[in-house]
């Protein structure tokens, strides 16, 4: 663990609050992106990562110094984010649906490396499959392909994350690749 994180730990189990102010200032957005990655949206992830941090400061004295604080903050946070799933199922909008504004509708416009329209347009529709597969995956499966995919964590800070084996993470990151090609039916994401 960061010896940075090891004394703020400290000083808030002693019930410093500028060590808990600067523990969520150093967390917090990585914890938000967690949320609204496994949520997808905003009000709900802020409520998610708000309880993330009111349960990791009421437990912070059963904290394992062996294990870096970021683990163990994000597995709580994903275990709170998987937990509100299996609660109810997730509302979402199509990524080419309208933003609507006070002026009125805009189109949602995305970065293409290639500028021509009908890419830009096969690009939108395989990241709405892509997005719908994912959503559509179960709880512990999902949660590898956001820590892997689009936190960018290695195998083995999933593993610690999540305190499952190294095998476990391999697995279900291939199980969750193979149940995504199908779902996609052969399209080339990978």
């Amino acid at each position: 663990m960061k010896e940075e994180d090891r004394e703020l730990i400290v000083r808030a189990q002693a019930g410093d609050e500028t060590a808990y102010r600067t523990l969520l200032s150093k967390y917090e957005r990585a914890v938000f992106n967690i949320c609204l990655k496994m949520v997808r949206d905003r009000e709900e992830a802020r409520d998610l990562a708000q309880d993330a941090f009111i349960k990791v400061f009421s437990m912070l004295e059963r904290y394992n110094p062996s294990y870096a604080f970021s683990n163990w903050l994000f597995k709580i946070t994903s275990n709170l984010c998987i937990d509100k799933m299996r609660k109810r199922k997730i509302d979402t909008l199509p990524m080419d649906e309208p933003i609507k504004g006070q002026k009125g509708e805009y189109e949602r416009q995305y970065a293409s490396p290639s500028p021509t329209p009908d890419k830009v347009l096969m690009r939108k529709e395989k990241m709405k499959m892509l997005g719908r597969a994912i959503e559509e995956l179960p709880p512990h499966y999902r949660i590898m392909i956001v820590l892997r995919h689009q936190e960018n964590l290695s195998y083995e800070e999933i593993a610690e994350t999540l305190e499952v084996p190294l095998g476990t993470v391999k697995a279900r990151i291939h199980r969750a690749r193979e149940m995504l090609k199908t779902r996609l039916d052969g399209e080339d994401f990978f």
